[in-house]
């Protein structure tokens, strides 16, 4: 997956959206309110800005979990909220990598060739575990992964880590943006203010 300006831009101006429907400028609001208020902005509007996969659906849903979020989240996804929040079909697929999909292969193979080997019976089994547990650690990590099979999965991993750096991207920029301007504005009042007149002058 390549991430395009157009994706940041897009994310960027959900995200915008998404602190304006959750006020999240609010003097009434404590602080672990407004930090749920941006996370949860900054993860609908990544959803939106990467579109129909099984991530961003997953991760839709688990924000729809909460029946105060539904209304934000229509006011901010529009109608992509009903196809982003519907059931992740298992016969849609993303492009594979062609690369990991050689890699897991040769894996693959290897590990059958030990298999055949009486004295490798045991690495075999030990390495089928730790691939499970690492399977089953990374279903959890990712929305929606628990419906996913091993290179959907892989696939989904890829994607969803591509996109949350790009979601930390925006994010940093919008804070050096505001601090920037936090810092611009005492500076211009400054200058404004008028040389105090001495006694005699």
């Amino acid at each position: 997956m390549q991430l395009t300006s157009s994706f940041k831009l897009v994310f960027l101006k959900q995200m915008l959206l998404g602190f304006q429907l959750s006020a999240v400028s609010s003097n009434n609001m404590s602080f672990h309110e407004r930090k749920n208020a941006i996370k949860f902005s900054a993860d609908a509007a990544i959803a939106f800005a990467r579109g129909r996969t099984r991530w961003s659906q997953g991760l839709i849903r688990n924000l729809s979990k909460n029946e105060k979020n539904k209304d934000v989240l229509k006011g901010l996804l529009g109608r992509e909220y009903d196809n982003l929040s519907k059931p992740c079909c298992n016969s849609w697929k993303i492009p594979r990598s062609k690369k990991i999909l050689r890699r897991c292969l040769r894996m693959s193979s290897t590990r059958k060739m030990a298999g055949r080997a009486q004295h490798d019976v045991g690495k075999s089994i030990l390495a089928k575990t730790l691939a499970k547990k690492r399977i089953q650690v990374l279903k959890k990590l990712v929305p929606g992964g628990e419906s996913m099979d091993g290179f959907s999965l892989l696939d989904e991993t890829l994607d969803y880590a591509m996109s949350l750096k790009a979601q930390v991207d925006g994010m940093r920029c919008v804070l050096r943006t505001s601090e920037a301007l936090n810092f611009k504005a005492p500076t211009d009042s400054t200058m404004q203010v008028k040389q105090p007149s001495f006694v005699g002058e």
